[in-house]
Order: structure tokens, then C-alpha cells, then sequence
């Protein structure tokens, strides 16, 4: 089930990170809408959205495994 291991991978992550991630997610803003409601510079909300990425792709795919070796 992905929820659980999702929603624990997005607390798990750095709140800025999780914040813009969700942004693009949910609220469908782009990079620079983003920016503007983060007042923060669009090169950081890319690197925000490639960290929160990056985490939750590492922390889904270890969950998989761990779930493997079941």
C-alpha cells in the first residue's frame, strides 16, 4: 500500500522540501507561482523539488526492498 510509505517518506523530509514538493503536487502551481508563495528565488524552489524528489524515491524504493525480504 503506498499511502502509509508516502505520507511517511513527506514527514520524514525537510519541511521546506515537502512544502514546495506539495505545491507542484496538489496545489498544481508552477516553479514560479511557487516562488512567489515561498518568497523565495526559483532556482531554490528547483533545487527543493529535486531534494524532496530524491528523498521520497529513495524512501519508497528502501521501503520496497525492506518489503522484499519479507
Amino acid at each position: 500500500m503506498l499511502g502509509p510509505r508516502l505520507a511517511a517518506a513527506l514527514q520524514s523530509m525537510a519541511a521546506s522540501d515537502r512544502g514546495a514538493l506539495l505545491l507542484l503536487a496538489w496545489a498544481e502551481l508552477d516553479y514560479a507561482e511557487i516562488a512567489r508563495a515561498l518568497d523565495v528565488p526559483v532556482g531554490t524552489v528547483r533545487s527543493r523539488i529535486h531534494r524532496g524528489r530524491e528523498h521520497v524515491r529513495a524512501r519508497l524504493s528502501s521501503a520496497e526492498g525492506a518489503s522484499l525480504d519479507v
